[in-house]
């Protein structure tokens, strides 16, 4: 029988197994990433994104969706154990929402700090919060232009009965309409 306990060690024994890592985990890049040889021979555009991850003004929550090693060891190569003992890639993804997942990158986890959220989902970024205060709608009537008639418009408020439609009772099996035997 497996138990809540299991789950947890299993994630406490899984992290120091892949380089103090497990999916999920929230990152930053650390402050000399860009000096690692990984990044000597990637395109500018791919070094852009991680410098724009690094920014001061940067406030989004950067995540690994996946740990991997040189080494395959399945046919995706994602990691589930201990096969490798270095050579271990995050696949690092910026979170726009909670499970809105963009700008994936594949990185060493040697760029990589974890920030330790203590079992938690991490602060909510400020360029998510909303600014301005929510007020309740208007109710508005729209106008019509010449031609339309009043009721393509503004639509009705209240049910509107229908010739010779069947009367329901909502209260009842079936809105009432079975008949007894």
């Amino acid at each position: 029988m497996e138990t809540k306990f299991d789950l947890m060690y299993e994630n406490v024994l899984g992290r120091y197994q892949q380089a103090g890592f497990i999916a999920g985990d929230r990152v930053k890049f650390k402050k000399d990433a860009l000096k690692h040889d990984f990044f000597k021979e990637k395109a500018s555009g791919f070094i852009d994104l991680v410098k724009s991850c690094m920014q001061d003004g940067f406030d989004k929550i950067i995540r690994i969706s996946a740990l991997k090693s040189i080494y395959p060891t399945t046919t995706q190569n994602y990691r589930g154990g201990t096969e490798a003992p270095d050579k271990i890639y995050a696949d690092v993804v910026i979170e726009g929402n909670p499970g809105f997942y963009t700008s994936p990158m594949t990185v060493p986890v040697d760029v990589l700090e974890l920030q330790d959220d203590n079992g938690g989902r991490g602060p909510v970024p400020d360029s998510l919060k909303r600014k301005q205060e929510v007020t309740k709608p208007e109710k508005t009537k729209a106008k019509r232009t010449s031609g339309e008639s009043d009721e393509n418009i503004n639509l009705p408020q209240k049910d509107t009965k229908i010739k010779g439609g069947n009367s329901w009772d909502d209260s009842k099996a079936g809105g009432g309409n079975f008949k007894k035997k």
